[in-house]
């Protein structure tokens, strides 16, 4: 062999073929080894999350459209609700018309009924005083007439 004396930094000779060559086949093997499968797993893990993220916007507009529904049937409960409590107040009110019109009723009858025996009460008391006003009537003028009155 031979030694060549230079002064460059690379010197071109059959060792640097063998480099040129060990290199091709080392970047052939780890390209097949290293850089393919990680590429692939990229990819996959890229796919996978794109899949994720569509699965969230879908999830994301499902929940919307379950707020929407969950609203609107919370507002039908609320007018249900409504109508029951309007349905309820108008039935009181009609017991509570009920419940007076029964007691004015009541208390019309009791006070015809308490005229009437007041009415009756003062017939007798006026029957009896009429009796007793006579004789009280005979002895207070023999008093001050100071005789007997004829009967």
């Amino acid at each position: 062999m031979e030694i060549i004396a230079t002064n460059a930094l690379i010197t071109i000779n059959e060792t640097f073929v063998v480099q040129l060559v060990s290199f091709l086949i080392f970047l052939y093997v780890i390209n097949r080894l290293m850089f393919r499968p990680l590429i692939s797993t990229m990819e996959q893990r890229k796919t996978y999350l794109a899949d994720v993220k569509t699965d969230i916007e879908n999830a994301k507009l499902d929940l919307e459209n379950l707020n929407i529904e969950l609203e609107n049937q919370r507002l039908e409960v609320h007018k249900e609700a409504d109508a029951a409590v309007n349905l309820i107040c108008d039935e009181g009110d009609k017991q509570a018309k009920q419940l007076f019109e029964a007691a004015r009723a009541q208390i019309t009858a009791l006070r015809q009924e308490t005229e009437a025996k007041v009415s009756q009460q003062v017939a007798d008391a006026r029957s009896q005083m009429a009796g007793e006003l006579e004789a009280v009537t005979t002895t207070i003028m023999e008093k001050v007439l100071y005789r007997r009155l004829k009967s």
